[in-house]
């Protein structure tokens, strides 16, 4: 009798290449690039520990960007939405977790960062929305901060302060 051995090779390329791909969109956001809501949720749970404190969150909300896609398209929308996409990923830092939250909102997680380094982000920020031309409005976005210094508030009560601080901008910044 005889023994034999058979070896099967696979080229399994587009296989890996695909389903990091579907990775890829699970965990991020389609037209910016920037992480997605899911993403965030699930960071969330690793930032939520003392060696990040202070931890300090920015939510904002784009203003004007229905009027923007009622009047221009939603096209033009889309390009502000990219255009604050890039805004954000200048001005912080590597560790940031920048993320498109909703359809006109972002949130921005910042592990170690304390309010008054929250405040001159915000200012850059600012800064590089004003040097911004070439558009059909200006940019316009409203920040809200929170920041947390003990690992006892509850990270949804972090959150919760930010997006009222943001809306509380939103209100100033109205007209």
């Amino acid at each position: 009798y005889s023994i034999g051995k058979a070896i099967v090779i696979r080229d399994i390329t587009q296989r890996v290449r695909s389903e990091e791909k579907i990775k890829y969109l699970g965990f991020h956001d389609s037209l910016t690039g920037l992480y997605n809501r899911a993403y965030f949720e699930e960071e969330l749970k690793r930032l939520d520990s003392e060696r990040q404190l202070p931890l300090s969150i920015i939510i904002g909300d784009v203003n004007g960007l229905k009027l923007v896609n009622d009047a221009f398209g939603h096209q033009e929308g889309d390009l502000l939405l990219c255009v604050f996409a890039r805004i954000f990923e200048e001005c912080c830092r590597r560790e940031d977790l920048i993320t498109r939250w909703g359809g006109d909102e972002f949130a921005i997680l910042l592990p170690k960062m304390n309010e008054e380094d929250v405040s001159a982000l915000i200012s850059r920020i600012r800064k590089r929305c004003k040097e911004e031309k070439g558009y059909r409005v200006p940019l316009s976005i409203s920040l809200g901060t929170a920041t947390r210094y003990n690992a006892n508030m509850p990270i949804k009560s972090l959150i919760k302060e930010a997006e009222d601080n943001m809306y509380k901008r939103k209100l100033i910044e109205k007209k």
